[in-house]
């Protein structure tokens, strides 16, 4: 019966001696540590913002795309024709021409923001890099030592 208390009794002190370890490395580096981690956590929202711009680019992109081909379909009617245009659950006529002015202003503005973002991207992945550039450095500077 003491056997399985003696074991388990070395197993917590084994492993209080590497928490204990690890402090005194966190101690003796931690500013180090912290702005390891801190370029690290950067490294990550950085990535994830420039997926998440992505998606968006994509998500205009077939929004311009639809209003695009929404607009060829529509120029191939006579120009009297009037149309419905859908707001919410209700439908409003409307000329050919205001559809198209709208259609027009759609992708115009989806360009801009697609502009927008692949700017913000851009800025994103060069922040990406030179946080791993640092990180990189950092970790040749502790190998130094």
């Amino acid at each position: 019966m003491a056997a399985p208390v003696d074991l388990e009794l070395k197993k917590v002190n084994e492993s209080l001696e590497r928490v204990g370890a690890s402090l005194w490395k966190l101690r003796y580096c931690g500013h180090e540590y912290q702005a390891f981690t801190e370029l690290q956590a950067k490294v990550i929202d950085t990535q994830q913002k420039v997926k998440l711009a992505d998606i968006q680019i994509e998500q205009l992109n077939r929004t311009k795309k639809h209003a695009h081909l929404t607009d060829t379909e529509i120029m191939t009617l006579v120009d009297e024709t009037n149309m419905y245009e859908g707001v919410g659950r209700m439908f409003i006529l409307q000329s050919k021409e205001v559809i198209h002015n709208q259609l027009l202003e759609k992708q115009k503005i989806a360009e801009e923001k697609i502009k927008d973002l692949e700017q913000k991207k851009s800025y994103l992945e060069r922040s990406v890099k030179e946080a791993e550039d640092n990180i990189r450095e950092m970790l040749m500077a502790r190998r130094a030592q």
